[in-house]
């Protein structure tokens, strides 16, 4: 398998992905927010971290899988009880009903009491504890109250780590090598970083894949599910324009993707989600994951998120979703 980086956006098949390269024994790199990077293999997660107020790349190795000592269910938080053989959508329902919306979630003080946050989220020291107590991931806020930002703020500290970073059979969130957030408006044109040149001519040489969707209603309909901004069926009743910007900045995060790969000569590779191989694409020998595995499947705003779906693809007059339609559509 060729090094491969995925260009995606947010809800486009990363969490699917992931799952696929821990089937395959297949090693990546992905970043949380402005604060770490992680390296993940099967067995173990190594992640790169600056404390706040220091301004030195540290990193902690965590054990994963079959290595981790197992902790009898009875003692464990009653959202892992629960959650057993629930659906992916159930699961994220029961995270946050156990423990608020994703910008709300910090430990509890009967866990991190006189604790280290490094140590207790980043190793297995307290395992059996974050079982018992916060068995999932806290708020990036969270982080930001023992981390440093610099994966914006401080870029030049990730030239000494960005090799071991890009020797991986996948990078996701590509961008967050060369010290860039999400690219949410058009770049002018500037010099670039030591860091970025450098990463620019790593991936040129590694596979650069670009997902979308054939299926536009589906996505739409997916991306409306997971507004996070209030009531988007009560915004839709109120005044539909506001929904169609939202969907239209959907369509234009992707192209910005596709335009930023382009001015930097970097050939795009793009992967159908609904129908394309994940052999053929990416390499992979096992693919035993159904394409449903984290799909928000069936909810009781589903049949009115599929009309406003449908009602925008018609009004935008939109047969696909990359830059290759823009004249259609006229969504730049």
């Amino acid at each position: 398998m060729i090094g491969c980086n995925y260009w995606d956006m947010p809800n486009m098949g990363k969490i699917h992905l992931m799952s696929i390269c821990d089937l395959n024994n297949k090693v990546y790199t992905h970043c949380i927010d402005r604060y770490f990077f992680y390296k993940h293999s099967k067995e173990s997660m190594e992640t790169f971290f600056v404390r706040k107020g220091q301004s030195k790349v540290d990193r902690r190795i965590k054990e994963i899988g079959s290595r981790v000592k197992r902790v009898e269910l009875s003692k464990k938080h009653r959202f892992l009880q629960e959650a057993r053989y629930c659906s992916f959508e159930e699961k994220e329902n029961l995270r946050t009903q156990y423990f608020g919306n994703a910008d709300e979630r910090y430990p509890p003080d009967i866990l991190m009491k006189n604790r280290d946050p490094v140590d207790v989220f980043f190793t297995r020291k307290w395992y059996a504890e974050l079982e018992e107590h916060f068995p999932i991931s806290p708020s990036t806020n969270y982080f930001g109250t023992f981390l440093e930002p610099y994966i914006q703020s401080n870029t030049e500290l990730i030239m000494s780590i960005v090799d071991e970073l890009l020797d991986v059979d996948m990078v996701f969130d590509p961008f967050s090598l060369m010290g860039l957030g999400f690219i949410k408006h058009k770049h002018k044109q500037r010099e670039k970083s030591k860091l970025e040149s450098y990463v620019y001519k790593s991936y040129q040489s590694r596979k650069n894949v670009v997902p979308y969707k054939e299926d536009l209603i589906d996505c739409f309909t997916s991306k409306l599910k997971r507004y996070q901004k209030g009531d988007i069926i009560a915004k839709y009743k109120k005044d539909k324009k506001l929904v169609w910007q939202y969907l239209d900045n959907v369509v234009k995060n992707l192209r910005r993707i596709e335009k930023f790969l382009q001015n930097a000569d970097i050939d795009i590779v793009y992967f159908n989600m609904d129908r394309d191989d994940y052999k053929q694409v990416f390499g992979f020998e096992k693919n035993d994951l159904p394409r449903t595995a984290t799909h928000p499947g069936d909810y009781p705003e589903r049949e009115m998120h599929e009309k406003i779906a449908k009602e925008y693809v018609i009004i935008r007059d939109m047969k696909d979703m990359r830059r290759r339609n823009r004249l259609r559509d006229r969504i730049q």
